[in-house]
């Protein structure tokens, strides 16, 4: 007895400890209403916030008594659909049931073999009837038509700490055809693309404004900036390795009500799992957002492109305008050591 006792309570530790390591894998994160997009963009949010506006208000989405700037951005920008193929993106606007989460588990593990990160964050039994869920999810890997170097760890912006780097090292003429530089001013204003298998450009760009301005107003400088050029023999790239898990929190919009509708947002969360790394990147997202009704309460020198100083990183399709992620490498949160 004892025996079968001691293998049961090593069962349910281990259980336990897996359970534990799902739940810590995202890092919770608290968005402010005012901080939305400046620093990242994401595809999912913006993807049941389409729907929301589209299908719930049919119209523009306005707060009773709050303005929100966050609402602001989403009413203006550019629909995510002009971004992403469909074939990477799944949307739903369920019923809040057990059932239509069994449905949104079945759709995701058919369309990208995934399980969500989110879902049971969510309350599934219906507080009435009118009670719905938003849900998005985003899968996209996109890997280099090459494999980069791994480099030497070396620092980010002066950090004690050194990080994991990819690039060309001595190479420079392996990669040239899949590195195609789009500006280069100096040493701190400067951007490349680097080329997938798939057409996806992954797009790097330093900039003396990095601090100042939103990551869509970034984009529009870069489109400005672009020209004709490419990787000499003699110029000279690498950059780090990046690992975003975060789970973030809309907090400040729940509980408000949302104008011509007869509901207000009960939960607000999104998931961001993204990488980069020398072979290529991977983006996981999801959002989801719960709606209850008002009535509950609830230059022919070498040129150096190096990116161990704070940047930002772009995803876009092949012959899609705007980028489908985007996010600012601000320190060293988002490294890999």
């Amino acid at each position: 007895m004892k025996k079968y006792l001691i293998i049961l309570t090593l069962c349910l530790l281990f259980i336990c400890a897996f359970v534990t390591h799902r739940v810590l894998a995202l890092q919770n994160v608290k968005m402010s209403d005012g901080d939305y997009g400046k620093n990242m963009y994401t595809p999912a949010f913006p993807l049941i916030f389409e729907d929301l506006k589209e299908k719930v208000v049919k119209g523009n989405v306005e707060f009773v008594d709050f303005h929100s700037s966050m609402v602001d951005v989403l009413n203006s920008i550019e629909s995510p659909k002009n971004r992403l193929s469909e074939e990477f993106y799944y949307k739903i606007i369920a019923k809040k049931t057990p059932e239509y989460k069994k449905k949104i588990e079945k759709d995701i593990k058919e369309k990208f073999n995934e399980k969500s990160s989110i879902l049971d964050m969510a309350e599934w039994e219906p507080a009435d009837e009118d009670s719905l869920i938003l849900y998005s999810m985003v899968k996209k890997n996109v890997e280099f038509l090459k494999h980069y170097e791994i480099l030497d760890p070396i620092s980010f912006n002066n950090s004690n700490e050194k990080f994991k780097y990819f690039g060309t090292k001595d190479r420079a003429s392996f990669f040239k055809t899949q590195i195609k530089p789009l500006f280069y001013r100096d040493e701190n204003n400067f951007a490349i693309s680097l080329n997938t298998k798939t057409g996806d450009e992954v797009i790097l760009y330093m900039t003396d404004e990095l601090e100042k301005k939103s990551v869509h107003k970034l984009w529009n400088d870069l489109e400005k900036k672009i020209k004709q050029d490419s990787f000499k023999d003699d110029d000279k790239f690498f950059a780090p390795f990046i690992n975003i898990k975060e789970l973030i929190s809309y907090d400040e919009l729940s509980g408000k009500e949302i104008k011509g509708t007869d509901y207000r947002i009960a939960k607000a969360i999104e998931s961001v799992e993204f990488s980069l790394d020398n072979e290529g990147a991977k983006l996981k997202n999801e959002a989801l957002m719960m709606l209850e009704t008002c009535a509950l309460l609830i230059e022919e020198n070498p040129r150096y492109f190096y990116f161990d100083r704070p940047f930002i990183l772009f995803m876009k399709e092949k012959d899609r305008k705007p980028p489908y992620f985007m996010v600012k490498i601000r320190d060293t949160k988002y490294l890999v050591k």
